[in-house]
C-alpha cells in the first residue's frame, strides 16, 4: 500500500510541475494557428489542434494445447480490454496519457493500468545550456539494446505473463515510474534514467502458468509470494551513452539496482530480489545487404565467488545477430546468444540441488521470418528460440490482418518444447497455447 501511495503522490507531483511549466509558455496566437481567409473565416486546413486522442477495444481468448496438472483449467487468455490514449502539445513540451481497463477471465477480475502518464519537453526555458536537454517524467515505457526478445543491458521491467499468453508484443514492455534526462552533444549523446521505486518483471508465478520448483523437483502452480521485506524499496539507476561513428551506432550502458526476477532466496528459502549492477555495450551497422548487431553485458551480483547458493552467480552475456530482406516483403533474422555463469564449479559444490542448476555456458539460437502480403495488410511472423545446451526451445507464430485502420484480427501459437522439466523453456511445455483476438480502433 505504501508503494501505491508513493506512486500516486509522485504522479500527482509530475502533473503539478507540468502545469507550472505550461503556464510559462506563450499561448498560441492567430499567426501560430493560421490566417483568416478572404471571407474572414478560419482556414480550417491550417489549424492544428494541440489535443489528440485515440484508443481501441480488444477481445482476446486463448487455450492450452494440453492440460497442465499443476494449473486448474485450460484457459490461458480471456481479455475484454479498452485502451484510451491522449496527448496535449504545447510549444516545446507535451503531456501524454495511455491507460488500460480490462476484464481478465483467467483470474476472474477487473484490472487497470496506467501505461503512460508523463510530461516531456525541452529544457530551453532554463537558458542556452538547457536547450541541449530533454526531460521526460512520469509513468512511461523504457527500452534500449539491440536484441530481439533477448535482453542484456535492458533492465527495464517486462511482462512475461502477457508475452507467453499471446497478448500484443507491446505488452511485453511493462511501464516504469521514472525520470529520463536526455542530453545531445557533439561528442556523445546521453540518457540518464532514475526510477525512484523498484519495478520488477511480471514473471511466471503460478497465476497463468506453472513453473519448476527445485525443492519439489516438479512444476507447481502455487502462487509465488514474495515477503515485503524481500522487495527492495530503493531506487534504480540506468544510463546510456551513444553516438554514430562511421556508420556504426555505438552505445555504452550502465545499471544499478536489483534482479528483475526473484532469483535469490533468504535463509528461510523465500524468494528475494538481490542487488545487481550491469555494465555493457552494443553496436549496430549495415553489413552487406542487411544489418549486423552485437551486444555485451556483465551482470555483477552480490555473490562475488559463487559460494552462496541462495544468490545468483555473476554472469556474462553476449549476443550477435544479423537481419536482412531476402526478397520483397520477406525479412529474415538470426541471433546467437550466450550466458556464461562465473565460478560455476564453486556453485555446483555448494548447491542444494546441483542436478537442476543451469549449465556453465548456455547458448540460444533464434531465427525469425516476417512476411507482409495483401498490400501489407497481412503480416505473418514466426520466431523460434532454440537452446542446444538445454535441448529446449520456444516457437512463436503470429498472424495479423488489418485491412483498414478501424479494425484488425490476429491469432497465433506459443509452443514450448524440451526434454527436461527444469530447463528454461522446457519447464513451460504444458503452457503451450493458441490464441486469437479482435481489435477495434477509434480516434477523435
Amino acid at each position: 500500500m505504501a508503494g501505491n501511495s508513493f506512486r500516486t503522490s509522485l504522479l500527482t507531483a509530475v502533473l503539478a510541475v507540468s502545469v507550472g511549466v505550461f503556464a510559462q509558455e506563450a499561448p498560441p496566437t492567430v499567426d501560430d494557428w493560421g490566417a483568416f481567409d478572404e471571407m474572414g473565416d478560419w482556414d480550417d486546413e491550417d489549424v492544428a489542434s494541440p489535443f489528440s486522442w485515440a484508443g481501441f477495444i480488444d477481445i482476446a481468448a486463448g487455450t492450452r494445447l494440453q492440460s497442465d496438472s499443476a494449473i486448474r483449467g485450460d484457459t490461458t487468455l480471456t481479455d475484454i480490454r479498452g485502451q484510451f490514449q491522449a496527448d496535449y502539445a504545447f510549444d516545446s513540451s507535451k503531456i501524454g496519457f495511455r491507460g488500460d481497463v480490462w476484464y481478465d477471465g483467467v483470474t476472474d477480475s477487473w484490472e487497470s493500468q496506467i501505461r503512460e502518464l508523463y510530461w516531456q519537453g525541452n529544457l530551453g526555458f532554463l537558458g542556452n545550456a538547457g536547450e541541449k536537454f530533454d526531460l521526460k517524467a512520469g509513468q512511461q515505457i523504457l527500452t534500449w539494446g539491440v536484441g530481439d526478445y533477448l535482453f542484456l543491458n535492458d533492465l527495464f521491467p517486462k511482462d512475461y505473463q502477457s508475452f507467453f499468453a499471446g497478448r500484443d508484443d507491446d505488452y511485453l514492455k511493462y511501464p516504469s515510474l521514472a525520470v529520463k534526462l536526455s542530453g545531445y552533444f557533439d561528442l556523445v549523446n546521453v540518457d540518464f534514467v532514475v526510477m525512484p521505486e523498484f519495478e520488477p518483471d511480471n514473471g511466471i508465478n503460478g497465476e497463468y502458468f506453472s513453473y519448476f520448483n527445485p525443492m519439489l523437483a516438479e512444476n507447481t502452480g502455487a502462487r509465488m509470494e514474495i515477503p515485503d521485506e524481500n522487495k527492495p524499496d530503493d531506487p534504480e539507476y540506468a544510463m546510456r551513452l551513444y553516438r554514430s561513428v562511421a556508420g556504426t551506432e555505438l552505445a555504452i550502458y550502465g545499471y544499478k539496482g536489483f534482479t528483475k526476477l526473484p532469483e535469490a532466496a533468504d535463509e528461510l528459502g523465500r524468494p528475494l530480489y538481490s542487488d545487481l549492477t550491469v555494465t555493457g555495450f552494443s553496436a549496430i551497422r549495415p553489413v552487406g545487404p542487411g544489418i549486423g548487431k552485437l551486444e555485451y553485458a556483465f551482470h555483477d551480483g552480490d555473490d562475488t565467488d559463487g559460494s552462496n547458493p541462495l544468490i545468483p552467480n555473476d554472469q556474462t552475456r553476449f549476443l550477435i545477430g544479423y537481419e536482412q530482406e531476402l526478397v520483397a516483403n520477406l525479412t529474415a533474422g538470426v541471433q546467437w546468444y550466450t550466458e556464461f555463469n562465473h565460478d560455476f564449479d564453486v556453485r555446483i559444490a555448494n548447491s542444494s540441488w546441483p542436478q537442476f542448476e543451469a549449465t556453465e555456458r548456455r547458448h540460444v539460437f533464434t531465427t525469425q521470418l516476417r512476411y507482409q502480403a495483401l498490400q501489407q495488410t497481412l503480416v505473418l511472423h514466426a520466431f523460434n528460440f532454440w537452446s542446444p545446451t538445454d535441448d529446449d526451445g520456444f516457437l512463436r507464430f503470429r498472424a495479423t490482418y488489418s485491412p483498414t485502420d478501424k479494425w484488425q484480427v490476429s491469432g497465433g501459437m506459443n509452443l514450448f518444447y524440451g526434454d527436461e522439466a527444469h530447463t528454461f523453456y522446457g519447464q513451460f511445455e504444458d503452457a503451450s497455447n493458441v490464441y486469437a483476438s479482435f481489435r477495434y480502433f477509434f480516434e477523435g
